[in-house]
């Protein structure tokens, strides 16, 4: 009895060591909504024309830096709609216990919703280590349209990095996945389905470390046979892309850019 009571009196301490803010990303709206509430007044001041989709934010504690949490909030140009909108995306670095902001940046022009549209996002934590000193996240983006005969899909990538007291972004996003077709919307048709894959290379000329893409495409080819629809693929290994820091940021080719 002595000590199931010693070790109810321990985990009773346990609990009450812990901050009354600790970060929980299990809420991401309102962990969003609690990071805004607490930050100093010169961190992501609020925009005249602008308005934050708080209800959209994503939240994740950093696996490779637990003391750090990583909130991204989508923030719509006034005047637009739903189905004609753009914005930026606004990315804060916050203390996982006390909720404090470590690190900020705004993604300028990173929203564009017509007839492709986005379609969420979320924080990509790969070890994306650029350097001894630069451990990259990514923030990745969804878009995609409402056509039924020729669908279309991608979802990009944002590099992101904490340096010193400043985050970093590094370049235009990349798309490491990208969908489209054409078909009867029953079963003839043809698609294609490119997907990419980040490494991470050596050390380049200006520091920080080459990404190296590899890509594969399946190519769907879907025709009725009798009362069956067959599909054929056909998967090949594309480009290896290499991109390189030029000291300001990595150079991604038009190909590899959102459209």
């Amino acid at each position: 009895m002595r000590i199931a009571l010693s070790l109810l009196l321990a985990a009773a301490c346990s609990a009450a060591a812990l901050p009354a803010q600790a970060q929980d990303c299990h809420d991401a709206q309102a962990a969003a909504q609690e990071a805004y509430t607490v930050r100093a007044p010169n961190v992501l001041p609020d925009r005249a024309g602008y308005t934050r989709d708080i209800a959209a934010s994503v939240c994740r504690r950093w696996p490779a830096r637990p003391e750090l949490t990583l909130v991204a909030t989508p923030v719509w140009r006034d005047g637009g709609n739903n189905d004609s909108r753009d914005g930026d995306v606004e990315v804060l670095v916050i203390d996982t216990d006390t909720l404090a902001t470590r690190a900020w940046a705004v993604l300028l022009g990173a929203l564009d919703s017509d007839a492709i549209f986005f379609d969420g996002m979320h924080i990509d934590t790969a070890r994306y280590q650029l350097a001894p000193d630069t451990l990259a996240f990514g923030l990745r983006v969804k878009r995609r349209n409402g056509s039924g005969p020729n669908p279309f899909s991608e979802e990009q990538v944002h590099l992101l990095a904490v340096q010193a007291d400043t985050l970093r972004t590094f370049g235009p996003a990349m798309v490491l996945r990208r969908f489209q077709a054409e078909w009867d919307t029953r079963c003839a048709g043809d698609s294609i389905d490119v997907t990419r894959t980040v490494a991470v290379g050596p050390k380049g000329r200006h520091g920080l470390a080459d990404l190296i893409l590899r890509e594969r495409r399946v190519t769907t080819h879907s025709w009725m046979d009798g009362d069956s629809c067959r599909d054929q693929d056909t998967s090949v290994e594309g480009e290896r892309h290499v991109l390189r820091f030029d000291g300001r940021r990595y150079a991604v080719p038009e190909a590899l850019q959102p459209l």
